[in-house]
């Protein structure tokens, strides 16, 4: 996010908090971001303005559902005032369902960031597969994670290879209902950061209050 965000949608953690137990959110969705927030107090967060996922929606030719309009409007992501490169990235502690995630033997960081990168991305994931992709592993085809565009009512976060979709359909196979689950809602998958990565190669673990110089 960058420095172009509206103050009133940047805060502290104490404000992010506030965010969350002022919202209609269910109290599982808040419980899950304040373990987020109080994970990470040193660093700032960001929530979305409506017009913000409007402009996803547009720009990818998407309807996004609505839960995640609802949830990125009381908390997205923390705050950074510049973009950088490379971007922060996160790591993840287990994911709730059985997927290919975590196969790999490599640490696995991903890059939190909304929508496809061009036509061929948009035909492969969004009409082909009915997914929109929030997080990739940075530098690699290998994990997208992604929400669910057939059926609006499903909130879980969903796991695929783009290497192998790409392949699957190479062959002319059905990418429908290939993805897996890996997590139950948006709000559990922050919750489940387990350490944070910056562009100058610092680390912060849940829990931590400074950052580490690796």
């Amino acid at each position: 996010m960058s420095s172009g965000t509206p103050s009133e949608l940047i805060g502290s953690y104490r404000d992010a908090l506030h965010w969350i137990s002022t919202s209609p959110l269910h109290t599982e969705d808040k419980g899950n971001l304040k373990k987020f927030v109080t994970n990470y107090p040193n660093l700032s967060f960001f929530r979305n303005a409506p017009e913000e996922i409007i402009r996803h929606e547009r720009e990818d030719r998407v309807q996004i559902p609505r839960w995640f309009h609802e949830i990125r409007q009381v908390l997205a992501f923390i705050h950074s005032p510049t973009p950088t490169h490379p971007p922060t990235l996160v790591r993840f502690e287990e994911p709730d369902y059985d997927c290919n995630m975590f196969d790999s033997g490599e640490i696995q960081w991903y890059q939190l960031k909304i929508g496809v990168m061009g036509d061929d991305d948009r035909d492969l994931f969004i009409d082909k597969a009915g997914l929109y992709p929030i997080a990739t592993w940075f530098g690699t085809d290998q994990s997208y994670l992604a929400i669910n565009l057939r059926d609006p009512s499903d909130g879980r976060i969903h796991e695929f290879s783009g290497a192998d979709y790409w392949d699957m359909s190479f062959n002319g196979e059905s990418l429908e209902e290939e993805s897996q689950p890996a997590f139950t809602s948006y709000s559990r998958m922050l919750s489940r950061i387990l350490e944070f990565k910056f562009a100058d190669g610092s680390t912060v673990l849940a829990g931590q209050t400074q950052h580490q110089n690796k």
